[in-house]
């Protein structure tokens, strides 16, 4: 086997075992991430696109922020760099600098924010 072939099927058993949890504890347990997207579909999408190594490292940063003393709010994971150097630095933005897509989408679950859902305004 190749070694990028070897990289990939570790990050691929990594991801299982992410959707695993995502499938069958997730359920039960009360809503509470304070991000968007999920810290499991960060995990989930820093692994695919930049594999076991830098993956996994961006997915251990993100699981640091979790807690009480960060905002939360939209963090996706770094766009790849374009082949004139320039790229999105990493970074997160508050939740009152949502995209315009993700305005339906709850900004923090743990503060009570309120959030619009299909054209009326929920507490969470």
């Amino acid at each position: 086997m190749k070694s990028s072939a070897v990289k990939s099927l570790a990050a691929r058993g990594v991801i299982f075992c992410i959707q695993l949890y995502r499938h069958t504890i997730s359920p039960l347990r009360l809503p509470t991430c304070r991000f968007m997207p999920t810290c499991s579909q960060y995990a989930v999408d820093a692994l695919t696109e930049y594999g076991l190594i830098r993956g996994g490292w961006l997915a251990v940063i993100r699981l640091l922020k979790c807690g009480p003393w960060h905002r939360g709010g939209w963090d996706p994971i770094p766009e790849r760099p374009t082949s004139d150097g320039q790229g999105d630095a990493h970074r997160c933005v508050p939740a009152k600098e949502f995209p315009k897509d993700a305005e339906d989408m709850v900004a923090d679950v743990g503060g009570g924010v309120s959030a619009k859902r299909a054209g009326s305004e929920t507490r969470v």
